[in-house]
């Protein structure tokens, strides 16, 4: 984009909405007070649209996570476009592009920039004459997709503010449903959408891959629908899950899961467990090398020996886990596919990756007591 044309439609909207919806919003709850379908119409628009963005503009449209219905696409499209975050066919060239040159100067928003242009500075300017959209031929080749491109404007202003004039008018109170449901929606589904390429990218753990600014941040994936996890997400970006522990908090992925216990979503992409604990483990061994070279030559190797031999039998416990794994997903495919393989053999290749994993774990820790005798002690202290 431009770094001279500076975008005042895009300026102007997103400095003034956030004096509409939260210093208009205060004000108008002091003048004449908050009744309870308010707040209700806030959070239930932020909750539609804010899903609506994760799950279909993010992790349907952008990286084809799963394949949906149609009646799913046309939903995610509709409340996608409340959101005012442009079209889904500009939204998702930018965040492909964000991916494929991520922490560079063809990065969107290049977190390397600083943290504000990150969140909103980069929407400030125009696009550049050499902007296409080559980058999504699968979604200009989809008429729905189109549509929305054409009229997400009018259906973000038309509906996103007039919808919930209209309801706070049946309240009796339009501008409050106008203030609550549309601009402070908008402001909250704005800035914490903006939060995953701004502070994802700054605070957080990266347990996964330390090859890009992304980051880890559970706090973050309470407001953001479970976005937050987004180390994870860079380095498996066509999982659609983010958050892959049960207990992890991922409405896009629940919403996701849903979709296909209704049969609304089919083929959701899950990256393979040993793939995930082997990315991992990379990390992991990068840590030990790092302390393990601030330790005496002398004693050094010999916790090297230690360490090394149990890596070694992790290591091919868990290539035998990718194996199983691997089969018992192929045994699966070709269930989907109407081929009919023994039942039999499924479960046993499901016990045996199973049993794989288990061993994988168990070899794991005994890695990790390896290296607990020197991961705490200070450089020169002898064990």
């Amino acid at each position: 984009m431009s770094g001279h044309r500076k975008d005042w439609t895009n300026i102007l909207f997103l400095c003034l909405s956030p004096v509409a919806g939260i210093v208009g919003t205060i004000y108008y709850a002091s003048r004449f007070g908050v009744q309870w379908w308010e707040p209700a119409l806030c959070l239930t628009l932020f909750f539609a649209i804010g899903l609506s963005i994760g799950s279909g503009y993010h992790r349907y449209f952008s990286h084809r996570a799963y394949e949906c219905h149609p009646a799913v696409e046309w939903i995610m499209l509709f409340f996608g476009a409340m959101a005012l975050q442009n079209s889904v066919l500009q939204w998702a060239r930018d965040h492909r592009e964000h991916h494929r040159f991520v922490d560079t100067d063809r990065d969107p928003y290049n977190i390397n920039r600083g943290g504000f242009w990150a969140h909103m500075l980069w929407i400030f300017y125009k696009e550049g004459p050499d902007r296409n959209f080559d980058t999504v031929p699968d979604l200009t080749r989809n008429p729905r997709v189109m549509w929305q491109h054409r009229w997400s404007r009018a259906i973000g202003i038309g509906f996103g503010l007039g919808f919930p004039a209209l309801v706070g008018a049946l309240f009796g109170r339009p501008l409050g449903g106008l203030l609550w449901g549309g601009f402070l929606r908008i402001v909250l589904v704005h800035h914490t959408t903006f939060f995953i390429n701004s502070l994802a990218h700054m605070w957080g753990k990266r347990p996964y891959t330390t090859e890009n600014s992304a980051r880890d941040n559970w706090f973050l994936a309470f407001f953001t629908h479970g976005e937050g996890f987004h180390n994870f997400h860079h380095a498996f970006p066509s999982d659609f899950r983010n958050g892959i522990r049960w207990y992890h908090w991922d409405p896009n992925k629940w919403l996701i899961q849903s979709f296909r216990a209704t049969r609304l979503a089919r083929n959701l992409r899950v990256t393979p467990p040993p793939v995930v604990e082997n990315a991992k483990l990379r990390i992991a061994a990068a840590t030990t090398e790092e302390r393990l070279a601030r330790i005496p030559s002398g004693m050094a190797d010999d916790l090297r020996a230690r360490a090394e031999h149990a890596r070694r039998r992790m290591d091919e416990t868990l290539r035998l886990w990718k194996e199983a794994d691997a089969r018992h997903s192929e045994l699966k495919a070709a269930r989907r596919a109407g081929q009919r393989p023994p039942s039999q053999a499924v479960r046993e290749m499901k016990l045996r990756m199973r049993a794989c994993e288990r061993s994988f774990r168990a070899t794991r820790q005994e890695w990790q007591a390896a290296l607990e005798r020197f991961r705490d002690a200070p450089a020169g202290q002898s064990l």
